[in-house]
């Protein structure tokens, strides 16, 4: 961004703390009167050197890394990590335990999705819709925590498996929480499409074309948003998504409403692949027999080699790239999450808008400044 000021001209800096996004990040905005003129991202600000944490970690050490790119989608970034590993060492995940990373994957989509919701609408000022969204994201905490023992940081998956098996009335606890989530989510839609301010901020507000979003990376709702209908779980199946059925939720609109329209559907699909999974879901071990993988995998050399390995996180696509030199640690590990080229989106959707769309814009894009920091 140029920074030279004309008559009539400031540059005001969003962030890094402002409520706009959860997480440090700074936006820079040349504006003219209150239209932006011109933008920039600023980020940057709690680097943790993930990538290079793994590289000085075990591979059973470097889950409960993994799980703080971030705590929205822990349990996605485990499965992108161990998945590396499987394919370096060809481990054979049993069926049992790949029913059950999906259910607790889809799980977590949800939650994420609420939240992201719920935050979203407290930027517009829609402080009761954050309230409702909070409220019912707790039912689904508790199911995740169930069977992972934890909340928001799980270390749940282990290479070969998972590290225990879903608890007694697990389907029956997940049957009455659907029942309550399927009825809020009917609620949002029915407040969101009603509220005449809302729709006045959201439609035809923040226009991503595709082509854009497919030029910058952008994958996960904010490309679905655009019409196109790209998720790895259909693209690339990976654990048993080949032998579910869904639909990937699509909008053509490319605006926020259709980025939160998506989301909401997507919530209704999660719960549906959840419970084909409980209807679905064989007996068996957790972990492949006759090898030494379990709950507590020795410290395990990995064959050298490279691996690429993805997976439809809540915000799009998270990728690991791993290199192994066939010691006890990744010689490489190289993190590809789904954040950064959306952030990138933001200076050429916020040109020519008023400064008061700002927040509605940026905050329907549902990034998470830890996992592009990370």
């Amino acid at each position: 961004m140029d920074e030279t000021v004309k008559p009539s001209e400031m540059i005001v800096h969003l962030g890094p703390q402002h409520p706009m996004m959860p997480g440090p990040f700074r936006l820079n905005a040349k504006l003219k009167g209150e239209t932006v003129v011109d933008s920039e991202v600023d980020i940057g600000w709690i680097h943790k050197g993930i990538e290079k944490i793994l590289e000085n970690k075990t591979y059973l050490q470097g889950i409960t890394i993994v799980d703080r790119i971030c705590y929205l989608a822990a349990i996605t970034n485990e499965e992108a990590y161990v998945g590396c590993v499987e394919k370096l060492a060809g481990i054979e995940v049993p069926e049992r335990s790949q029913y059950i990373r999906v259910i607790v994957e889809e799980l977590s989509r949800i939650q994420s999705h609420i939240l992201g919701m719920g935050e979203y609408a407290s930027f517009l000022g829609f402080v009761s819709m954050f309230m409702y969204t909070i409220r019912d994201r707790e039912d689904l905490m508790s199911l995740i925590d169930s069977i992972t023992g934890a909340r928001i940081t799980h270390s749940f998956l282990r290479f070969g498996g998972v590290k225990q098996d879903l608890p007694d009335n697990f389907a029956n606890d997940v049957k009455y929480v659907f029942g309550n989530i399927r009825k809020a989510v009917d609620q949002y839609e029915e407040l969101y499409a009603t509220d005449r301010i809302y729709k006045a901020r959201t439609v035809g507000i923040g226009v991503v074309d595709a082509d854009t979003a497919k030029d910058l990376g952008v994958s996960g709702p904010p490309l679905r948003a655009t019409g196109v209908a790209f998720d790895i779980r259909k693209d690339e199946p990976y654990l048993v998504y080949n032998d579910l059925d869904f639909k990937v939720c699509t909008h053509t609109d490319g605006d926020v409403y259709a980025r939160i329209q998506v989301r909401l559907d997507e919530i209704r699909e999660s719960m549906y692949i959840i419970e084909q999974c409980l209807d679905q879901i064989p007996s068996g071990p957790l972990f492949p027999e006759g090898t030494a993988y379990g709950r507590r995998t020795p410290i395990m050399r990995v064959p050298a080699g490279e691996v690429f390995h993805r997976v439809e996180d809540p915000r799009g696509e998270m990728g690991f790239y791993m290199v192994s030199d066939g010691s006890d640690k990744p010689y490489r590990v190289k993190v590809r999450g789904p954040v950064y080229p959306t952030l990138q989106t933001l200076p050429g959707l916020l040109k020519g808008v008023p400064v008061a769309d700002i927040v509605a814009i940026a905050g329907s894009m549902d990034t998470c400044t830890s996992e592009v920091d990370r």
